[in-house]
């Protein structure tokens, strides 16, 4: 029998850790990442208190390469190491650690798709994805394959719904895979080198709106930028505003400014003009509960703050 250590940080390691307690593997420890400010974490998940329900023996980590937290996981001396959804990268200690190998996790359909921020760039471009455990090597997310499992997303779906169908298809592929892993199968499958892809590092910055982009597009990017990340956002008054939720209109028969509130409806929220077409608002926050109202212009007029900056400093000298 296996001896299985786990190190995490999200949902999708507390799936896993279930999955391999569910098929009778024997779990020797469980690091999850503790960070000072958890709301920091996208999709952060209590791994102590998983452990804890499970029996199964924990540490926090901070910086999962520090001595102690190597030496703690040394000591259970596992054949294989689930790493599974944190940013941080192991160290070469970790890779030769285990007798078997490190395995790792990514949600898009690999070689396609390797890199920082899968979540948000599948929403925003792919509209697709696979949960995929691979062999863990040097290089990012480029290890051979154990399982993949395919995902669509509709027109609708959003960041939240599709971190939804990543931890449904990681259910699927965990029941698939693991009587295999469990029987002794050790047969990864090598990526295609040729069809490689990456997607680069995203931040919060990265979700601020452009009204001059078609509605479809800024309509991609607010589902790409929801709960659970930062939130797609604009500015209403020089006050920030976050949008949530959105749909985009191009038959409407009714053209304004870019960037202005058009019109208002009780259900659909308010209608924003675009650079092509038009963005339904439907949930939004704003600062000190500042309301947009028909009429009020979203973003800033840089030239006319500029402006207006200029007046400012001529008058105080």
């Amino acid at each position: 029998m296996y001896r299985i250590g786990v190190i995490g940080a999200v949902t999708s390691t507390a799936v896993t850790l279930q999955a391999l307690v569910a098929h009778d593997f024997e779990v020797v420890g469980v690091l999850g990442h503790e960070p000072s400010n958890s709301e920091s974490v996208s999709g952060w998940f209590n791994l102590r208190e998983l452990s804890n329900e499970l029996s199964v023996p924990f540490e926090g980590f901070q910086r999962i390469n520090e001595h102690k937290h190597i030496q703690w996981m040394l000591d259970k001396k596992p054949d294989i190491i689930f790493a599974i959804g944190f940013s941080q990268l192991l160290s070469s200690e970790w890779l030769a650690m285990p007798a078997l190998g490190c395995i790792g996790f990514h949600p898009t359909n690999l070689p396609k798709g390797r890199g920082r921020a899968p979540l948000a760039w599948i929403v925003l471009s792919e509209r697709e994805g696979a949960a995929c455990f691979f062999l863990m090597g040097e290089g990012a997310d480029d290890g051979p394959i154990f399982v993949k499992e395919p995902f669509f997303l509709s027109e609708t779906d959003d960041a939240r719904s599709t971190q939804r169908l990543i931890l449904d298809a990681t259910k699927v592929a965990l029941d698939n895979w693991l009587p295999n892993l469990k029987a002794g199968v050790w047969n990864p499958v090598p990526q295609d080198e040729s069809s490689a892809s990456w997607f680069g590092k995203r931040s919060p910055v990265d979700g601020c709106i452009n009204w001059q982009l078609p509605a479809q597009e800024i309509d991609l990017l607010i589902k790409a930028s929801t709960h659970p990340h930062p939130g797609a956002y604009t500015f209403l008054k020089r006050q920030k505003m976050l949008i949530w939720e959105s749909f985009a209109v191009y038959t409407l028969p009714i053209k304004g400014v870019v960037g202005r509130i058009l019109l208002h409806d009780q259900s659909s929220g308010f209608l924003v003009q675009c650079g092509i077409g038009h963005l339904w608002i439907r949930v939004y926050s704003t600062e000190d509960g500042v309301v947009p109202k028909i009429g009020d212009k979203l973003g800033f007029d840089v030239e006319e703050e500029i402006y207006k900056l200029w007046q400012t400093i001529k008058s105080s000298q």
